[in-house]
């Protein structure tokens, strides 16, 4: 199966002057590809495999994300929003000793680690230093942390296999076009932001970068993913309510859904597309427009077509599906079904949530 790098780099050749990323200004996929080549040099200099990633800027981490995958790096993506003390107990506990972090964020990084600045990447590729590209792979591209967790955060392996099934199950519900531009307005440390970045290279639709939601009103974009929190204080602002009313589809996830925002929803005839899942499933596994099954509000849809859902003896979700992660780092290879710690219920075809078996909420 080829990287979506590898996907990226056959669609610059046949269309290099599209528009792929819109962040403060227009990068065709020729911008994007030269600046990716040029981090690629710096990242050959690197000898570990894994490399800790912990830059704010989208931009910036989409570049760098993408160079890893380009020389066979495993990224391991760092959520900017930790504290120091978090992002020392997971280097700790994953020996994690490459960092590429921004040069303002030094300070959250102890001194005896080896820190890049991605500031300074390109130049250092004229450094001394003998390159090395490794082809010895293990069989996951990156390494994402779970979210939301009372207790340590949990670095999930996915594979090429996982983005590319998960991708196909979303374009089966939001039918993808070329067309299509797809405002991100979650973190890219998110699956649920990362995903979309494998979206558009798979069907070959451009994606805009939003600092803050706010913006949402000034870009033009066709499809967006939110979460509840966000929607309703978007909805609660006459404003952008002529935006909302123009996306093909408004993918809501992450947080449950209340009755009154699902009221203002279906009034204002908003694209609703309710989803369910998680870091360990590479995104959502289920979900419904909400305008095709208005009474089924509360439930998290149902399974994606190559999803099988079942509640096993203790009430728990489990999840049989190819976008089902490799395992978590350092741990045993995962074994099918996945169970999730939701609780959930099944009625009619639709999944409901429950409850969680543990104090994690899902995020």
């Amino acid at each position: 199966m080829k990287s979506i790098y590898d996907l990226l780099i056959e669609w610059h050749d046949s269309n290099p002057d599209f528009k792929f990323l819109r962040y403060k200004k227009s990068y065709s996929l020729n911008d994007i590809v030269f600046e990716v080549e040029a981090i690629s040099k710096s990242l050959l200099f690197i000898s570990s495999q894994h490399i800790g990633i912990h830059v704010k800027s989208k931009l910036d981490f989409i570049l760098l994300y993408l160079a890893c995958l380009n020389t066979n790096k495993i990224p391991v993506v760092f959520k900017t929003t930790w504290g120091a003390d978090e992002i020392d107990v997971l280097i700790n506990k994953y020996n994690i000793d490459n960092i590429i972090c921004d040069w303002d964020s030094k300070n959250m990084f102890k001194k005896d680690l080896n820190l890049y600045f991605f500031e300074e990447l390109v130049n250092s590729s004229r450094g001394c230093g003998v390159p090395v590209k490794s082809k010895d792979n293990p069989n996951y591209e990156s390494i994402i942390f779970t979210s939301g967790s009372t207790g340590l955060p949990k670095g999930v392996c996915l594979t090429e296999k996982n983005f590319y099934c998960s991708a196909s199950s979303w374009d089966q519900e939001i039918n993808f076009s070329s067309n299509d531009r797809y405002s991100v307005c979650l973190p890219l440390h998110h699956i649920a932001g990362l995903s979309i970045l494998y979206r558009s290279i798979y069907y070959k639709f451009g994606i805009d970068l939003l600092d803050n939601y706010r913006q949402i009103n000034l870009i033009g974009s066709s499809i967006t993913s939110l979460v509840p929190s966000i929607l309703s204080k978007l909805i609660n602002q006459r404003e952008y309510h002529k935006s909302l009313k123009s996306y093909k589809a408004i993918i809501l996830g992450g947080e449950s859904v209340d009755e009154e925002l699902i009221r203002k929803c279906i009034e204002l005839k908003l694209n609703i597309f309710i989803s369910y899942g998680m870091t360990e499933t590479c995104s959502g596994i289920s979900g419904f427009w909400l305008n095709n099954h208005i009474d089924k509000y509360d439930s998290a849809g149902q399974p994606f077509s190559d999803v099988s859902l079942t509640i096993n003896g203790e009430n728990n979700i489990s999840i049989s599906s190819d976008m089902n992660m490799l395992g978590y780092y350092q741990e045993e290879k995962h074994i099918e079904p996945f169970i999730s710690s939701d609780i959930g219920e099944i009625k009619n075809g639709f999944l409901y949530i429950r409850g969680r078996s543990d104090n994690i909420i899902s995020l």
